[in-house]
């Protein structure tokens, strides 16, 4: 017969966890908060509780044995973990934490948050842990009423989009016997774009017109002498060749083309390899064509995006090849 198990203390620590989750989510829920009595909390450390048991036994071996100098070395032990309490709120207190920015990467380059931390008084020892599925943290010894940035990594280096999870603000200051911390919570997420593959953009550059020669396109303007054309009457004099009357008495006229670049076009089924292969190959082409400013053309397995330059358009395109959930 198959044991059974209790679930009930599971059920109940989920949804203590829940509920907790929720009421601190409402509480922090901003992009800067600021440490007060309502964001602040403290209890010992590890260290701390270790300090607060060692009290206690002198305590009781002090009444034993009706030892004052024991008993003394209790109290003194007590009125130390007080003043560490007071200490640590007295620290975090004021203490600003801003959203900056979020960093967006190309895998396997971790993404990041920056923040903007500040403080009328001198904070000490301040350190600040992303609370995800695996936490990262960064430390900074001294805050002070200068405005200082820090950027803490967040734990994410596979193509995808990514919710910013919540972030814990923490201090042990001073002697390490309590734990004052705080969170915030932002509402963001950062992507994780595929990683760059090398290729060979030319074979994709689709031209566009139909007078288009080796990726370059033109049309009638100011910029390049193209050719010579018979004289007509509605053109005026001023593009006339004198040179040319000169010499065969015939009224020339001087055309001039503008060139530009070809629109391109990358196609996800023009690619190699496998989904992530191709993916790298498009995110590649992707950027190089942002920094030549060439407008092109995104094309994936049932979603298009229409040809556009700038940098809204590369983000967008960049969203898209971090999302993607297709295959070959």
């Amino acid at each position: 017969m198959p044991k059974k198990t209790d679930k009930s203390p599971s059920l109940f620590k989920s949804f203590k966890t829940r509920v907790f989750n929720k009421l601190l989510k409402n509480k922090h829920l901003k992009n800067t908060i600021t440490l007060e009595h309502k964001t602040i909390y403290v209890l010992p450390s590890s260290l701390g509780w270790y300090f607060i048991v060692v009290a206690v036994l002198n305590f009781v071996m002090g009444i034993n044995y009706q030892n004052n100098l024991i008993l003394i070395m209790a109290y003194l032990m007590f009125v130390v973990i007080i003043i560490a309490v007071l200490m640590g709120f007295s620290n975090a207190k004021g203490l600003t934490v801003k959203f900056k920015d979020t960093f967006n990467s190309f895998s396997p380059q971790k993404s990041q948050i920056k923040f903007e931390l500040q403080s009328p008084n001198v904070c000490q020892s301040v350190s600040l842990t992303y609370q995800g599925t695996v936490q990262t943290s960064q430390h900074v010894d001294e805050v002070t009423s200068y405005t200082q940035l820090l950027s803490l990594p967040l734990p994410y280096f596979l193509r995808g989009k990514y919710d910013v999870q919540r972030i814990k603000i923490s201090s042990n200051y001073p002697f390490g016997l309590v734990s004052v911390w705080s969170y915030i919570q932002l509402q963001k997420h950062v992507f994780v774009y595929p990683s760059l593959e090398n290729v060979l953009s030319d074979a994709h550059v689709n031209a566009l017109d139909e007078q288009s020669d080796n990726g370059i396109a033109k049309e009638v303007g100011s910029d390049e002498f193209e050719s010579l054309l018979p004289h007509l009457p509605e053109m005026g004099l001023h593009r006339v060749s004198w040179k040319h009357y000169a010499k065969t008495q015939q009224l020339l006229v001087k055309e001039f083309v503008d060139y530009k670049k070809a629109n391109a076009l990358f196609d996800f089924t023009f690619m190699n390899g496998d989904t992530e292969q191709r993916l790298s190959q498009l995110c590649f082409l992707v950027c190089e064509a942002s920094e030549q400013n060439t407008p092109f053309m995104l094309k994936l397995p049932g979603k298009t995006v229409n040809t556009n330059t700038g940098l809204e358009h590369k983000r967008h395109c960049l969203a898209l090849l971090s999302t993607f959930k297709g295959g070959v």
